[in-house]
């Protein structure tokens, strides 16, 4: 994997670009390192894929205090313009599903269509600083580590990424983009979103519980809704092809408002319309 170091506004930031087709922006989430999206751009290889360490992530430039997704949604705004993309499609997941949103509503004329997965409009998709703290200190006694990701989701994927390297290990990664989120809510403001938009969500997501999906379909109004079936929290990794199938689908469908978009493979799935 080959990756450049841009700089925006005096941070500098690891961006991936891979592909020649259609660009599609992909968003990751709290502590994801570029990597993470290795299986869903490998099945997603007709796209042209640009993703990114966020600030404070992996081998991106810790900003000196905590940004807020404001300033995280200008930072890819800007990003974008360096790198001469006019328009894009945009996938964010988990947190990057937070700044997706932010960043939808901020420059709603650089974003052609919208995929939401894993994430929430605000508050409910919170995670407590303390249980961070807790994983990194348990992370020093393998058997008590054991335990208490047995009984906590968030400590079972942390683990798994952490593992996997598709997480970054820094505390302090996590508590800045946690600080990005304190106060943040798009709930208000999701009616101004114009883009159609596909919201993803595992049916065994314990992090991000099914409702917050339906309460992201009945609040943007072009929006329709697929439930990955047996699928948690991660499943943008552990289910990559499946939900490459949903965003090819969604990003090939044409509408009559549109310009047209041609369409690749034959995956096809069900989808809940609205609007």
């Amino acid at each position: 994997m080959t990756t450049q170091k841009i700089t925006i506004k005096d941070l500098q930031l690891n961006v991936s670009i891979r592909g020649q087709g259609s660009p599609l922006l992909l968003l990751n989430g709290l502590g994801g390192l570029i990597r993470t999206f290795d299986p869903l751009r490998d099945e997603l290889a007709d796209y042209r894929t640009i993703t990114l360490d966020v600030p404070g992530v992996g081998k991106s430039q810790m900003p000196r205090w905590p940004m807020r997704l404001p300033r995280h949604a200008d930072l890819i705004a800007e990003l974008l313009k360096q790198l001469g993309i006019d328009q894009v499609d945009v996938f964010g997941v988990s947190w990057g599903g937070a700044l997706a949103q932010e960043f939808a509503l901020r420059y709603p004329g650089m974003v052609r269509r919208l995929i939401l997965a894993a994430t929430s409009a605000g508050p409910a998709m919170l995670v407590k600083p303390a249980d961070i703290l807790d994983f990194f200190a348990s992370s020093k006694s393998p058997r008590q580590h054991t335990q208490k990701g047995s009984r906590n989701s968030l400590q079972t994927l942390l683990r798994f990424g952490v593992t996997k390297g598709m997480l970054t290990a820094n505390p302090r990664t996590y508590y800045h983009q946690l600080t990005a989120l304190i106060g943040w809510t798009s709930l208000l403001r999701l009616f101004r979103l114009r883009q159609r938009t596909l919201i993803l969500t595992g049916e065994r997501d314990t992090l991000v519980r099914l409702y917050n999906a339906h309460i992201l379909r009945r609040t943007i109004r072009r929006a329709e809704l697929r439930t990955l079936q047996g699928e948690g929290h991660f499943f943008v990794v552990t289910s990559a092809r499946r939900t490459a199938e949903a965003i090819r689908e969604f990003l090939c469908r044409q509408h009559d408002d549109e310009e047209p978009v041609p369409m690749m493979g034959d995956a096809r799935v069900d989808v809940d319309v609205r609007g």
